[in-house]
């Protein structure tokens, strides 16, 4: 018997947990009978029990903290080891969902005898994060994106990284929707209040629009709080064309982007960019930062412009809006590389392929890594 234990903290519909949501789904992982363990009840929890997967709810100690290193790592794999007891068998492996969760995963691989596995996802993880939160002793490491990979195996020169991509559900597709004649009269701009998710260059292309005196009036809602201007000042009190809103966490996030006609993604850094791919599968035209894997599957250099740089994406944006009428989204071609590239079947096919490979390590071979 087989049986997969992922750590998860936070539970809410974001990135890692949408990713991690759609591997619980899968019929292929059904023979590994995966087990969910999460700080608390969330997004992430309901979808695990819609899929039928065991859900453990315990709450995840601050792992680097003086508490977290004294009492409360230990108190929380005692604890969790106890509930998950009737799933623990000889083939058996803690994966946890992304750095932040490595130190307590290795805790728990260790006192239950089990194999180790981590995901790297976020993009902003640096050479320190990496061997504070012990991700170089997990056995099986997997990075989700490209650049990310490139960077760790740097940090490892003598054991692969893997590469496995983050996927989309077949089911997740909708037709491109057809081209509106006049402008859109709102857009909406996705990410979060997080600087490095960039509003703050979105907001600065819009200023130098309206300096320009190109701007029409337009909506941009964005996909979350206002943030406070100490963490990341938008300057919106310089804006006077434009109105921007701020529409909260929501999360049916399909339904919400086929509202609109023109969604801006400007991020400045992604290690995969779960997002953009899934605002491109519903068919919304999509105009994004270079980053993560948007390169790969779209393909009109018109939608694409560089990050961290409010001049050019004000360029890009301005050409769009000129240009409304006869540019070429991409959404069908771009539909086509996300489908021949990045399906979670395909994923999960290289997961579970990784995880017969871990399992068959012997103690020896693993000691030479």
């Amino acid at each position: 018997m087989n049986s997969v234990f992922y750590l998860q903290n936070r539970t809410h519909r974001a990135g890692a947990q949408t990713c991690l949501a759609r591997i619980l789904r899968n019929p292929e992982m059904r023979p590994w009978n995966p087990v969910l363990i999460c700080s608390g009840a969330g997004w992430l929890t309901l979808e695990g029990e819609r899929a039928g997967v065991p859900v453990v709810c315990e709450s995840f100690p601050r792992s680097r903290s003086l508490f977290g290193r004294l009492h409360g790592n230990a108190a929380f794999v005692r604890s969790v080891a106890e509930r998950v007891r009737p799933a623990i068998c000889d083939r058996l492996i803690v994966h946890a969902n992304d750095h932040l969760e490595g130190i307590l995963g290795l805790k728990l691989a260790g006192a239950l005898g089990a194999k180790s596995a981590i995901f790297l996802r976020s993009p902003g993880m640096t050479r320190d994060d990496y061997f504070k939160y012990r991700c170089n002793k997990f056995e099986l490491i997997i990075a989700v994106g490209d650049e990310l990979r490139e960077r760790v195996q740097s940090w490892e020169r003598r054991r692969p990284i893997e590469l496995i991509h983050d996927g989309i559900e077949s089911g997740e597709f909708e037709a491109p929707k057809p081209k509106i004649q006049a402008l859109p009269k709102r857009v909406l701009v996705i990410g979060s209040a997080l600087a490095w998710k960039g509003w703050a260059d979105l907001t600065d292309a819009l200023f130098l629009l309206e300096q320009e005196k190109v701007m029409p009036p337009l909506q941009f809602d964005f996909t979350g709080e206002e943030p406070s201007e100490s963490a990341n000042d938008l300057k919106l009190a310089r804006l006077s064309v434009v109105c921007c809103k701020f529409i909260g966490r929501v999360e049916a996030f399909r339904d919400l982007v086929r509202s609109y006609d023109l969604v801006i993604n400007p991020t400045r850094m992604e290690s995969f960019g779960m997002a953009a791919i899934e605002v491109l599968a519903a068919g919304v035209p999509l105009l994004s930062s270079r980053t993560g894997v948007i390169e790969q599957v779209q393909k009109t250099k018109e939608m694409l412009f560089p990050p961290s740089r409010p001049d050019v994406l004000a360029a890009a944006l301005r050409h769009l809006l000129t240009n409304w009428k006869t540019i070429d989204f991409g959404a069908s071609r771009a539909q086509e590389y996300i489908r021949d590239r990045f399906l979670i079947d395909h994923a999960v096919g290289r997961l579970t392929a990784a995880y017969e490979k871990l399992l068959a390590l012997t103690p020896s071979s693993l000691g030479m890594m």
